[in-house]
């Protein structure tokens, strides 16, 4: 493993460790922290302190717990990068390198950089955010993406944002982190849980509770060509109630895999992640064609409520507005204050302009062509 070094890794002077209840407690006394170990790495400390090399201390994980040597050398190194983010080590032994340089994002008005000594992890991230990536800027936010003893947190200063448990859910948590800070910042009108693309320069919103099937949906609109405002999450503007695009790459759980593979060649190459309700998703990057500024505004001329059902062929049925709106506002999220009668006034004027309509599909190739039907005259 290429991040280790000949020699064992210093730990860092006035930390000592105690046990208690099976659970290693490791106080710094310079500091007054007490942290807390579990099993592992309480014996990957011990074994330190006896001046263990790392090689020699994955030896020892796979005579003492049977973990191979790949899954003892990962174990290690995530356990003295978070050692070495919280300063417990005089010289991790390890190379960690310097922060990352970081790239600027905006998402909806927000401008951030998100920098991390984690190794490997912007790598991981940049297809999940490379349509968000944006002209450098001085006074964007600087976010930190940092190792704790509990797993992984995303900080903005000493606030945080969002937090994991594991590596491998650090992707995830990275988008859930960035759209409730950037939601919150933006003060627009609310978020719509909808994936939405855009038709002839007009806003077509798909709403719908998680499981539906609208990242599916909308991955097949993007692979048609369509730009897209987002696959889960769309906002409309405050002033205008016009929809502003929140385009992650599109994430999709694995029962989407299949349906799409002909899509996108790329789809068995992709990064497996977990997401924290426990869901295995991939991150798909959507060509650059598709991409939407985050400045685009478009009016909202359609919302459609897909309903996916085995055998039935795709129909588009034109639906009452008072039961649109109805079904709409469960997948509504106010915001800058909530809702007061101004703004289901507004809400309701905006609904007079907008056509709604159930989807009744199961074939993709069909659901598209009755969506695409809609910008058609």
């Amino acid at each position: 493993m290429n991040a280790f070094t000949s020699e064992a890794p210093r730990l860092r002077p006035g930390a000592t460790l105690q046990f208690l209840d099976g659970a290693g407690m490791l106080f710094l006394t310079g500091s007054q922290q007490l942290f807390s170990l579990n099993t592992t790495a309480a014996f990957i400390w011990c074994l330190l302190e006896d001046g263990l090399k790392p090689a020699e201390i994955a030896a020892r994980l796979n005579s003492t717990f049977g973990l191979g040597r790949a899954d003892a050398e990962a174990c290690i190194e995530q356990v003295m990068q978070q050692w070495s983010e919280l300063g417990l080590l005089d010289d991790a032994g390890l190379s960690l390198g310097a922060a990352s340089a970081p790239a600027t994002y905006a998402l909806l008005g927000t401008r951030f950089r998100l920098q991390t000594t984690i190794p490997d992890v912007l790598e991981q991230l940049t297809p999940l955010l490379a349509p968000l990536q944006a002209a450098p800027e001085d006074d964007a936010l600087m976010l930190q993406l940092v190792a704790t003893p509990a797993g992984y947190e995303l900080r903005l200063a000493d606030r945080v944002i969002e937090t994991c448990d594991l590596r491998r859910q650090v992707v995830p948590m990275v988008k859930t982190g960035l759209i409730e800070l950037a939601l919150e910042l933006s003060r627009d009108f609310c978020a719509i849980h909808a994936a939405g693309v855009s038709i002839n320069g007009h806003a077509l919103l798909m709403p719908a509770e998680s499981g539906s099937g609208k990242s599916t949906l909308s991955a097949a609109l993007v692979a048609a060509g369509y730009p897209l405002f987002g696959d889960d999450t769309v906002v409309l503007a405050r002033d205008t109630l016009e929809a502003r695009p929140a385009p992650f790459s599109i994430c999709l759980k694995s029962g989407a895999w299949s349906l799409l593979r002909d899509r996108f060649a790329q789809m068995d190459r992709l990064p497996v992640h977990h997401r924290l309700d426990g869901k295995l998703v991939r991150y798909l990057t959507p060509d650059p064609a598709c991409w939407l500024a985050d400045d685009c505004r478009q009016p909202v001329a359609w919302l459609v409520f897909p309903c996916r059902e085995p055998g039935r062929r795709a129909e588009l049925t034109p639906l009452p507005r008072p039961e649109a709106l109805t079904r709409l506002l469960m997948q509504c999220l106010p915001l800058d204050g909530g809702l007061d009668p101004d703004k289901v006034t507004r809400l309701v004027d905006w609904m007079r302009r907008v056509d709604c309509y159930e989807l009744h599909f199961d074939a993709l190739d069909e659901a598209v062509a009755c969506l695409g039907s809609l910008g058609r005259p």
